[in-house]
């Protein structure tokens, strides 16, 4: 399952950014998490991550240590191959009973 994850910094002080640097210094993503992408935004204000997930519940523990520091929005996301065909399919099944 994947997810298109944003986050911004919610404790902007020095003191929690010191801190959070110091936990990701230390942190592994959990078993079943394998991040694709991974970019910090260039005005430091935050980050953009493609994170491939076993499931929600594995993407629950791969965002929980950051909520004191980081805000996040997650999005399900499907290559765009796949978007394409389901949306084929919903198109065809649309003009068949309308």
């Amino acid at each position: 399952m994947l997810f298109h994850v944003t986050w911004t910094f919610v404790a902007v002080s020095e003191d929690g950014r010191r801190q959070s640097l110091k936990a990701f210094e230390a942190w592994q993503p959990p078993e079943g998490a394998d991040f694709k992408a991974f970019f910090a935004y260039a005005d430091g204000t935050g980050g953009v991550a493609i994170i491939d997930v076993d499931s929600a519940e594995t993407l629950a523990r791969t965002i929980a240590p950051w909520t004191g520091w980081l805000l996040f929005e997650t999005t399900a996301i499907v290559p765009i191959e796949e978007s394409a065909k389901i949306n084929a399919e919903a198109l065809a099944w649309v003009e068949s009973v309308a």
